[in-house]
């Protein structure tokens, strides 16, 4: 999907609607939240996984995409932290990365990820990850 189909309008946004984006780029974190306000997501941002779990304290994401490689706190240990604690254990947490190492991925896998975007990403990509989310 690509154009106008990845444009939805706010009221056409499937799957979840509220996103936590964690990303030590600047540039990563606004390029993600432009495309998901776009079609309608509200869109929370953090620079890393610390950050992620100070927002998470007072607001609950439908799910959270993380990178892995951050200061503080990287993706897994972020991922780890919220399966630790019962009150965001469903959330889905999809890894988007420029990391693609099949050891990488299958340790996303043993620890429970929703899915893995691999960066560069095309829009209607990292779109359709999230509405094939079962939440």
């Amino acid at each position: 999907m690509s154009g106008p189909e990845a444009r939805r309008a706010p009221q056409q946004v499937r799957g979840p609607t509220r996103v936590l984006v964690v990303d030590d780029s600047p540039v990563i974190r606004l390029l993600l939240e432009d495309v998901l306000s776009a079609v309608g997501y509200e869109v929370w941002a953090a620079e890393d996984g610390a950050s992620a779990l100070a927002i998470m304290a007072s607001r609950r994401p439908d799910v959270v995409l993380t990178d892995l490689n951050m200061p503080r706190m990287d993706g897994f240990a972020l991922l780890s932290e919220i399966r630790a604690r019962p009150a965001f254990a469903d959330v889905p947490v999809m890894i988007v990365s420029s990391e693609d190492a099949e050891s990488k991925i299958a340790r996303g896998r043993a620890a429970g990820v929703a899915g893995w975007i691999v960066k560069p990403f095309e829009p209607a990509e990292l779109i359709e990850a999230l509405w094939r989310l079962d939440i």
